[in-house]
């Protein structure tokens, strides 16, 4: 039975009608007193709708019916208001703007009198329909509450969408499944499988992921694949996405290509791949698919690679393992530990829990994680007194496969109503989707799901909590931030998947292979199927999301347009499609406009039509060269995705921004800007950079790309007033390399000056800046996380970054004619304060770089000589650093030291000096990171050297202090004679390979030993292109 959650419909269809009442094109229209008396009737229909919800569980069946002609004619009247809305908003646009002959014969008086009358008839008749409504109601008896009860709107103030998963139990299994993986005498396949079985909600994909995350697996495979199936076994879909996992860009939709290609990306590589959730076929042909796709794979002569399937069917692991795993659910243990920390909190277990309810509890929910995890954020909202009473008479005795809805429904029956459309929408995707969470939320205000009580609260942080909220009670999981800490992505379990199908019931359908139930109920519609849009039924569609993508039959236009003119939400991505037709002004109601990744090189001005559009979607566009000229018409734009670099999605062929763009003030998201390259023959159509001046309410990415500029940009760069923007996150300027001119260098000075942003940014990315000096103003954003220079080939000077407090990663690559990183500040000051935060240094391809600091002889005192005072420089050293790496930086000799490195050093084309430096520590000089002494590079995981040329041994007492290697790569370093590796042994190391190291010969502290040193935990050895004598050695 569908859920029927029209609280907060009714709820902002009185929002509307507040203010619409009291147009004075309302008095024009003479539906003034119409429209007061609907939203008084709706008022009346809001107050009963939550015990109307409660009771339609039980009968009689006609409140069901009931409550389905409420639903009808409460969509009926959004759409009616939201009509009358768009037509208020057209009026206003045209008394602002010089008014087209169309927009003026449409407002003529004859035009306004016809559509008066025809909207007072349309309220008149809905009016009437909803006092029928009202008039029917009052035989059920409701009890009028004109809010939510207070048990069912409590949101958790801190929410805890940043904790981690906590693995717990499952010990003995995973001792079993790594056996398999690291065994090196498994030589009976060229693939192994190991399949895990279990019912849904046991854990399945958490189990396989804390293996395929385990270090040991990450050191004994090459190459490891995870592909999320959520099917049967399609082989070309499979092999696609193994494809895409290894990193194919290109990855054809032919079976031959994929496998040849397969075969080149994976070959001469061990490799790990995991098939999630995999399904058994109704068609009995498992087994011949299985056999297929086994013999897609690369199978090289070498032996090792390895597979892991999970699934709940017994029939797909006996297939494809000889020995499957049958996982169980969780011991009473396990079981109560994962219930605690969900109720309770990571450590925070309540001893007071009678221990009549924990047997209880753990018993009924049979060691099911996904249940237990549910029920346990439920109980957290209860008063412990009813936590007995709701075990015994809500959760079943046993959960099984067959119950385990029911149980899940408990935790979605006390949502308040948006939480509920919120989560019954996303029955939408496919099961196993990644789903992009900010598109969720953007998609769920588009619906008016989320609303805000507070004037002028950002809708987006609003949505933003009601998803941790779901988060928190376990209705998604399988999050992934991006590296500024924001939630990205998550995932639903299959059975939370299934739950919102059955609540959406009928209005919101997921069309597949298997055909599609749409009725008149339907609301919203994804195919995941190819686009058949004969759906005579669903002409009240507000959402059409076509999942598949595919080749776009023109006359498809033409269909939506005519019949989905309630449409709120399209998504017509990845379609090859080369132009957008201007039937789509007839969309007016469309909100959300998703054309990614097609061929269009304009967009009609049509789109400009659409007054009501929050989002426009044109990510990947890659023809695409501009903009509608009439953009700053779409007043109620809030996100506008054209791409950008980081995300390899960019609109590449955009030409410039069109004059007007500044007008969107509820802009949000503006991907990229691009600034012009030849403004001449369209001055008037081009907007400049300071269009960026009033939209202050931008937040997240903001790209600019300069391909072009003139000598009186700075004033329009100045205007761009970027340090208003308080709410961005990510900077990133770039200039096209094409525009690179010596005579020029004062003014990229000028322009880098102009843009100084807000002081809250916490990511800034400079690439092709053409000038000798960066603005000071980097020093004092205090906030800054990340920073990346690349490609600044004149650039000599970079202000002090080292008192910067929250940064934590820095990039500088390609700078050409940078001799020092601080060019200004002086070493050895201020030691406390020294890059306090920073955990990732890379510094790539920069030819004249010394050093990290210069200091000229004159500031010298008179009784220090060079010497003393380059040690005292060299000995300040990072305090948190975790990751290094310098490639290409042959002339760094002196930096200050690493001790602190616990991931990997990566050294390439480059001087040792500075490891050699860091493994002769004998105290901590000047560093702040802790007043013990930690043996220099102690906790180092992962040693890489390519290259070094100057490189003839490493220090003895430095390679013994590298207890925590796990990998030691030794790559071209021709004059490498000696690399002692201690008596004692390394315990830790599982992969050492010394490659065209022609000098080497020895491996061992003691000459007399004449072998490897003891390497007890090694699994992957490789020495070769190195002195016969070593080669000897080692053979024997």
């Amino acid at each position: 039975m569908a859920e029927r959650v029209l609280f907060n419909i009714a709820e902002e269809i009185v929002k509307k009608l507040g203010p619409l009442a009291t147009q004075e094109i309302a008095l024009w229209w003479g539906v003034k007193d119409q429209l007061s008396k609907v939203k008084s009737t709706v008022t009346r229909i809001k107050g009963v709708l939550h015990d109307a919800e409660e009771q339609v569980q039980k009968p009689p069946a006609q409140l069901e019916d009931w409550l389905g002609k409420l639903q009808e004619a409460v969509y009926d009247a959004e759409d009616l208001l939201d009509d009358f809305s768009t037509e208020v908003q057209r009026k206003r646009l045209m008394s602002r703007n010089k008014i087209s002959r169309e927009v003026r014969t449409f407002f003529s008086g004859s035009n306004q009198l016809v559509y008066g009358w025809q909207m007072g008839h349309k309220v008149k008749e809905l009016r009437q329909r909803l006092d029928e409504i009202v008039s029917e109601s009052e035989k059920f008896h409701f009890e009028v509450r004109y809010e939510e009860k207070a048990s069912l709107t409590m949101i958790r103030e801190a929410t805890t969408s940043s904790e981690p998963e906590i693995f717990f139990g499952r010990e003995d299994e995973k001792k079993k499944v790594m056996s398999f993986l690291l065994n090196p005498n498994d030589k009976i396949e060229s693939v192994s499988v190991i399949s895990i079985v279990g019912m849904g909600g046991l854990g399945k994909t958490t189990f396989a992921q804390s293996i395929f995350n385990d270090e040991q697996v990450n050191l004994h495979f090459g190459l490891k694949l995870w592909v999320s199936v959520s099917g049967g076994f399609d082989v070309k879909k499979i092999l696609k996405d193994v494809s895409e996992a290894a990193g194919i860009s290109q990855v054809s939709d032919q079976l031959e290509s994929l496998k040849n290609e397969l075969k080149k990306k994976i070959e001469n590589r061990k490799y790990l791949l995991v098939l999630d959730d995999v399904w058994d076929n109704k068609d009995g042909r498992d087994g011949e698919k299985w056999d297929s796709l086994k013999q897609s794979l690369p199978h090289e002569t070498d032996r090792g690679n390895k597979m892991i399937i999970t699934t709940r069917s017994d029939t797909i692991a006996n297939l494809t393992s000889k020995i499957p795993l049958a996982l169980k659910g969780l011991s009473e243990k396990d079981s109560w530990s994962l219930f605690s920390n969900k109720a309770f909190g990571p450590g925070q277990e309540s001893n007071y829990i009678d221990e009549k309810i924990k047997k209880e509890i753990v018993v009924r929910c049979q060691g099911v994680p996904l249940v237990i995890k549910a029920i346990a954020r439920l109980m957290y909202y209860k008063d412990r007194v009813q936590w007995l009473s709701f075990i015994k008479q809500e959760l079943p005795n046993r959960v099984k496969d067959d119950n385990i809805i029911h149980t899940l429904k408990l935790s979605y029956d006390p949502l308040p109503s948006y939480m509920k459309h919120c989560f019954a929408y996303c029955s939408l995707f496919p099961k196993g989707h990644e789903i992009d969470v900010k598109s969720l939320i953007r998609l769920w205000v588009a619906q008016g799901f989320v609303s805000s009580s507070n004037l002028g609260e950002c809708l987006e942080i609003v949505g933003l909590r009601c998803f941790e909220n779901l988060l928190w009670r376990s209705f998604f999981h399988e999050v992934k931030k991006d590296r500024l800490g924001n939630i990205e992505s998550c995932k639903m379990h299959d059975f939370m998947h299934d739950l919102a199908t059955h609540v959406a019931g009928f209005q919101s359908i997921k069309v597949e292979r298997l055909g599609n139930r749409i009725s008149e109920l339907t609301r919203h519609v994804s195919f995941d199927t190819e686009l058949d849009l004969s759906l005579p039924s669903a002409q009240r569609l507000r959402t059409l999301v076509l999942l598949q993508g595919g080749k776009w039959d023109e006359g498809s236009w033409e269909s939506i347009c005519r019949e989905f003119r309630c449409l709120r939400v399209l998504v017509l991505s990845d379609f090859v499609m080369k132009e957008v037709s201007p039937l789509i002004q007839k969309l007016k109601h469309l909100k959300y406009l998703d054309l990614s990744n097609n061929e269009m090189e304009a967009l009609s001005n049509s789109v400009t039509s659409l007054v009501n559009l929050q989002v426009l979607k044109l990510s990947g566009c890659r023809k695409l060269k501009k903009l509608p000229r009439d953009i700053g018409k779409l007043i109620n734009l809030r996100h506008l995705d054209v791409g950008c670099s980081l995300d390899h999605d960019l609109c590449d062929n955009f030409e410039y921004m069109p004059r007007g763009i500044g007008k969107l003030t509820s802009l949000q998201t503006l991907s990229c800007f691009v600034v012009a390259r030849n403004r001449s023959p369209k001055s008037n159509m081009i907007g400049g950079l300071d269009e960026l001046r009033m939209l202050n309410e931008l937040r997240g990415r903001l790209e600019i790309i300069v391909k072009g500029y003139e000598g009186s940009c700075i004033s329009e760069f100045e205007g761009a007033k970027l340090i208003d923007k308080e709410y961005l996150q990510s900077l990133t300027v770039q200039w096209d390399p094409e525009l690179d001119s010596d005579s020029d260098i004062d003014l990229y000075d000028k322009m880098l000056q102009s843009r100084q942003p807000n002081s809250s940014l916490q990511e800034l990315r400079v690439e092709g800046y053409g000038g000798m000096r960066f603005p000071s103003w980097l020093s004092d954003l205090s906030n800054l996380v990340r920073v990346h220079l690349r490609n600044c080939r004149r650039l000599k000077h970079i202000p002090p970054l080292d008192g910067i407090p929250s940064l934590e990663e820095l990039r500088i690559e390609g700078l050409d004619d940078l001799e020092y990183i601080d060019s200004e500040g002086v070493g050895g000051k201020g030691a406390s304060t020294f890059f306090q935060s920073l955990k990732e240094l890379r510094i790539f391809d920069c030819p004249r770089l010394k050093g990290w600091w210069k200091k000229s002889r004159d500031e010298m005192n008179d009784d220090s000589d060079e010497s003393t005072i380059e040690e005292g420089l060299r000995m300040l050293c990072f305090p948190r650093l975790s990751s290094l790496g310098i490639s290409y930086c042959s002339n760094l000799t002196s930096m200050p030291l690493f001790p602190t490195l616990d991931e990997d050093l990566q050294l390439a084309f480059s001087s040792s000096m500075p490891l050699q430096q860091t493994m002769k520590m004998t105290s901590p000089v000047s560093s702040s990171s802790s007043s013990s002494f930690i043996r220099p590079l102690s906790k180092l995981k992962r040693l890489y050297m390519y290259s070094i040329d100057d490189m003839e041994s490493l220090p003895e007492v430095g390679l013994k202090n590298l207890s925590s290697l796990q990998s030691l790569s030794i790559w071209g370093c021709s004059r490498l004679k000696s690399l002692p590796l201690p008596d004692q042994g390394m315990h830790s190391l599982q992969k050492l390979e010394v490659i065209l190291c022609r000098e080497l010969k020895s491996l061992s502290e003691s000459e007399s030993q004449g072998m490897i040193p003891y390497l007890p935990s090694l699994q992957f050895l490789r020495i070769d292109g190195c002195s016969e004598e070593l080669r000897g050695r080692t053979r024997g």
